[in-house]
C-alpha cells in the first residue's frame, strides 16, 4: 500500500541517496524530486487498496502528507520561527489567528472608512475628487474574489497583511493617469507599480466603466499594465 506521485504507476517507495544540490533546485522542479520522494510505502506487508482497507489507506495517507512526509520541512519552519519568537509564546493564539499572522488576510475585507483613511489620492486626485470617490464606491462593491484580484493587481500578492489596509506599507496610492492627447479615458486601462502599491487610474465617466476596466486589468496576465 503506497501513495505515489501523479505519474507513478508503482506502489513502492524510492528515495534518492544524498541531498539535492542547490543548483538543481529550479522553480519548475516538483518538491517530490527536490526532497527525494517519488512514492512512499504506507505498509510493508501489502500493496493493494480494497474497500476493506480503504479507511486505513486514507488514514495512512493523511499521516504521511501532514506528518512524517513533511517533518523535515516542519522542523526547518519551527527553527525559523524560534529565531523570531519562542514557539511557547504562540500557544495563546488560535489556529485562525496564527494563519492570519503568518499568511495575512486571505479574504481581504475593508470598510468605506478604511478605504478613505488608508488610501492616499495624489497627482490629480484628492479625497473630494469625483474620480476618486467613484473608485471608493467601486471598492465597496467588489465581491470576495474581486477583492483578492484587486489586491493581487496592486500589491503583487492576493493577501493583505494582518490588520488589512491599515497595515499595508507603503500605503495604497491612487493617482490620475495621464493619457495621450485626444485619448478617451473610458477606453483606457489602469496600471500599477506593485512595489510601491501605486495605482494609476484614468478618470472614468462612471462607476460602471471604472469597475469594468479595473477588473479587466486585474485579470489580465502579464506585465504590460505593471
Amino acid at each position: 500500500m503506497a501513495t505515489t506521485g501523479p505519474r507513478s504507476e508503482s506502489t513502492r517507495t524510492t528515495r534518492r541517496d544524498g541531498a539535492s544540490s542547490a543548483s538543481n533546485r529550479t522553480a519548475s522542479t516538483p518538491a517530490a524530486k527536490i526532497f527525494g520522494f517519488t512514492e512512499h510505502r504506507l505498509r510493508e506487508d501489502r500493496d493493494d487498496v480494497t474497500l476493506d482497507n480503504l479507511d486505513e489507506y486514507l488514514d495512512a495517507v493523511q499521516r504521511f502528507c501532514l506528518g512524517t512526509g513533511v517533518e523535515v520541512q516542519w522542523a526547518a519552519f519551527q527553527q525559523g520561527i524560534e529565531q523570531v519568537l519562542p514557539m511557547e509564546m504562540l500557544r495563546g493564539f488560535s489556529a485562525d489567528e496564527l494563519e492570519a499572522m503568518i499568511c495575512g488576510e486571505q479574504a481581504p475585507e475593508w470598510t468605506r472608512e478604511e478605504v478613505l483613511q488608508f488610501t492616499e489620492p495624489k497627482l490629480g486626485y484628492t479625497k473630494e475628487s469625483p474620480g476618486f470617490l467613484r473608485f471608493v464606491n467601486v471598492m465597496m462593491s467588489l465581491d470576495a474574489a474581486e477583492r483578492k484580484s484587486f489586491v493581487a493587481f496592486v500589491t503583487g500578492c492576493a493577501n493583505l497583511p494582518p490588520g488589512g489596509l491599515a497595515n499595508l506599507h507603503p500605503r495604497l496610492t491612487v493617482v490620475r493617469k495621464i493619457l495621450d492627447p485626444g485619448r478617451d479615458s473610458d477606453s483606457a486601462y489602469p496600471s500599477v507599480n506593485t512595489c510601491v502599491h501605486y495605482l494609476k487610474l484614468p478618470e472614468y465617466t462612471s462607476e460602471a466603466t471604472l469597475k469594468k476596466r479595473l477588473m479587466e486589468a486585474c485579470l489580465e496576465k502579464g506585465f504590460h499594465l505593471n
